[in-house]
């Protein structure tokens, strides 16, 4: 095999890699590129040997940007003086951003002096997505991880996390509230309309639960049609007003679609300082409330004895 079939086979070698391949001397000027590069930047047919970044700006104006960061890119690895990674990103034919990872390698002579750029560059848009729908799988993991399926509120396992961190930083002096309540009749509902009128009836308590609260107030479900609300820098006499007007908010009638249905709540509140109860003294206490509420006849607030 001749020299010149070698280049020829070297060359058709390096036209069919789908991967960027430059090479530039030490003032910048190309050297070589692989067809790939001159279909990106619309060359085809150019003589681009010898030419330099800043001369293709004024040639080649739809990608003078793209000119303008390799110049930037090119300085910054020769003045790393090794082989430098740079991550690219632009919009693609196809409407989406393409990203590219590119390993910039500079090369000198005996005396130090700039003599060889290598650029590879690849595209990692299909890694790219794959990372990110695999971050976002993460996320909402981690979101059922901590949220209720079914309402979207914090869970049992994330509303005591979330009192428990309160608890911790708040002034031991710090009077706080704890709400236990539940829907009356839910499992007579649940048997004559069925789980799912059952589940629309929970997510409009969830909705008409939140609409009565403030802003800092927690609202989590701890299972079933039981719910918590933790209230913080409350004292006992907010608490109790603002527990009778969430009764009374949930005594009115429910409309579900085509289903109309009557029925209430009771609560049992626990009040305290942070400093002298835990969350589960709290829990333990409105629920205490909470059975008394419901023995005096339901749809009705009972304030735990102190």
């Amino acid at each position: 095999m001749s020299p010149a079939d070698s280049d020829v086979d070297l060359r058709a070698l390096l036209d069919s890699i789908q991967e960027f391949i430059i090479a530039k001397d030490g003032r910048g000027r190309w050297l070589f590129v692989n067809r790939i590069v001159l279909e990106a930047y619309a060359m085809l047919g150019f003589d681009y040997v010898g030419i330099t970044d800043a001369e293709l700006i004024e040639l080649f104006p739809d990608h003078a940007q793209a000119f303008a960061y390799n110049i930037e890119t090119d300085e910054r690895a020769w003045r790393n003086g090794v082989a430098t990674q740079i991550e690219k990103s632009f919009m693609g034919p196809d409407g989406r951003i393409n990203t590219w990872e590119v390993i910039k390698t500079p090369h000198f002579d005996a005396q130090g002096g700039r003599q060889l750029l290598t650029i590879v560059s690849r595209n990692v848009t299909e890694r790219k997505l794959a990372e990110t729908a695999l971050q976002d799988s993460e996320r909402r993991f981690k979101s059922l991880a901590y949220l209720d399926a079914l309402t979207g509120i914090p869970n049992r396992r994330s509303i005591l996390d979330q009192i428990v961190g309160h608890l911790a930083v708040a002034s031991p002096q710090a009077e706080c509230a704890l709400f236990y309540l539940d829907l009356d009749r839910f499992k007579a509902i649940n048997d004559e309309f069925g789980h799912e009128v059952g589940d629309r009836l929970l997510v409009a308590f969830v909705t008409r639960v939140s609409a009565c609260l403030r802003p800092d107030d927690l609202l989590g479900r701890i299972g079933g049609d039981e719910f918590i609300v933790f209230l913080r820098d409350t004292s006992a006499t907010t608490a109790l007003a603002l527990a009778e007007r969430l009764c009374l908010a949930l005594q009115e009638p429910w409309t579900l679609q085509d289903i109309r249905l009557a029925t209430t709540s009771s609560i049992g509140i626990a009040h305290g300082t942070a400093g002298s109860l835990n969350v589960h003294e709290l829990i333990r206490r409105a629920d205490g409330a909470l059975y008394q509420a419901k023995r005096a006849g339901r749809a009705r607030v009972v304030l735990a004895d102190g």
